[in-house]
């Protein structure tokens, strides 16, 4: 999408026809933050400043809704924790984080409240106008605080504690009578598909949304119901509205209406070539190839035992080989999951004679990062070179992918349709990893 049509080639346009200079990032916002920006996250930051002084000129009094779409790895986080201060310093409070995933809000805890923690993002004290400035969790938000309530929840606890009165829960009516910034992590996976061509699809809302609640109604029900219709434009109201959604997500869904939502809301875009291209992350090479999807998995594991060799031939003994495998659905996933175990278990030889026409199905670019083709034959040469055989390359693959050392996330034994992980698998994971 041309960088035009997207809001962060606006606000350059409409900053240069308005006379507005490159802002500042305020101290009181990199004074109380454990750590520096990197280019990358300050010029996100000077975009949001540059959009918040036009808003201010053009529509004041109308809510601010906002995308970051920004690679894996590049420090969302850091920013989120940026907002905060800076919105705390414009008035605000209340804040809501959301995922889709419940144990990322774990995770992100101990970012912003565990000071103790060693990822937490801000300074041992948070100080704002020589005051110090509390920040804690909270399940329902107080109508009058002096510091930071931050309220941590799903897609789907949100939707249920507005739609069901319980006690010590913050009501919609609450919501209503205060100004709320909504920090939404990993966005993409809570409203891909969420419009037809007539917009929202009007449905009969449920009551809760419960375990066998699928996607598409968490997606549709949970996000543009719930969120953008309900909390951020506050259900239509036609008062004051100075509601905040900061959307943060590393891959916007290649859906033609998705990309129209978004192209008004895109403040800043930082993709994986980018990143990569500045230098700080590992090296990554991005194959692109008209495989099926058995032989895409094949290919994977064929590098992954290729890593292996090459570790024992350095005297790397302990190399190991660890491959993620990410489906579109929770619902595929199962299914996937056991594809793969089916093509693990009966590998033959057989199974890689696609190798014989691989560099018609995989491509090659002149960036370094996506070089799929000459990497697959330096496979292919060193496997000719060593004289190794398929069926010893097959008995390695059967004997370290297989169902005793492979986990799937979100498996049979949970019930929670939210690729929450249970204790057992986060602690094979870290061993693993």
């Amino acid at each position: 999408m041309p960088e035009t049509n997207n809001l962060y080639g606006v606000i350059k346009e409409k900053a240069y026809d308005y006379g507005i200079l490159k802002p500042e990032i305020p101290s009181y916002v990199t004074d109380n933050l454990k750590y520096e920006f990197f280019v990358w996250q300050k010029n996100a930051f000077e975009n949001l400043l540059t959009y918040q002084t036009i808003k201010e000129r053009e529509t004041p009094n109308k809510p601010t809704h906002l995308m970051f779409n920004m690679a894996t790895g590049t420090g969302k986080t850091l920013l989120m924790a940026a907002a905060i201060i800076y919105y705390y310093k414009q008035g605000y409070r209340h804040f809501i984080f959301f995922v889709n995933q419940n144990n990322i809000i774990d995770k992100t805890e101990n970012n912003f409240i565990d000071s103790t923690h060693t990822k937490y993002l801000f300074k041992d004290k948070i100080i704002i106008d020589d005051k110090t400035i509390s920040i804690k969790k909270v399940d329902a938000f107080s109508e009058h605080s002096d510091g930071i309530e931050i309220k941590f929840t799903s897609i789907q606890k949100l939707y249920n504690d507005i739609h069901i009165e319980r006690e010590n829960r913050t009501t919609l009516d609450d919501l209503h009578k205060l100004n709320i910034v909504m920090l939404a992590d990993e966005a993409h996976h809570l409203n891909a598909g969420t419009k037809n061509k007539n917009g929202i699809q009007k449905e009969l809302i449920p009551k809760e949304l419960t375990n066998r609640t699928s996607e598409k109604e968490i997606e549709r029900k949970g996000w543009e119901h719930t969120v953008i219709e309900l909390i951020l434009n506050k259900n239509g109201s036609n008062k004051e509205n100075k509601n905040v959604l900061l959307e943060f997500t590393a891959t916007i869904p290649a859906n033609e209406n998705v990309e129209r939502k978004y192209s008004d809301k895109i403040i800043y875009k930082f993709g994986l070539k980018e990143f990569l291209g500045a230098g700080y992350t590992k090296e990554i090479n991005l194959i692109t190839s008209t495989l099926g999807k058995k032989e895409r998995v094949l290919q994977a594991l064929l590098f992954q035992w290729y890593r292996h060799k090459v570790a024992l031939k350095n005297g790397i003994p302990n190399f190991k080989p660890v491959i993620l495998f990410r489906s579109k659905t929770i619902e595929e996933s199962k299914t996937d999951y056991e594809e793969f175990l089916d093509w693990t278990s009966n590998l033959s030889t057989r199974d890689f004679t696609f190798l014989k026409e691989i560099e018609k199905k995989v491509t090659q670019s002149k960036s370094l990062y996506e070089q799929g083709k000459s990497r697959t034959e330096q496979v292919i040469n060193f496997i000719a070179k060593e004289n190794i055989s398929y069926s010893e390359i097959a008995e390695f693959i059967k004997n370290n992918f297989n169902e005793k050392t492979t986990i799937i996330t979100n498996s049979k034994t949970n019930k929670t349709k939210s690729e929450k992980t249970t204790e057992e698998q986060e602690k094979l994971l870290n061993r693993a990893c």
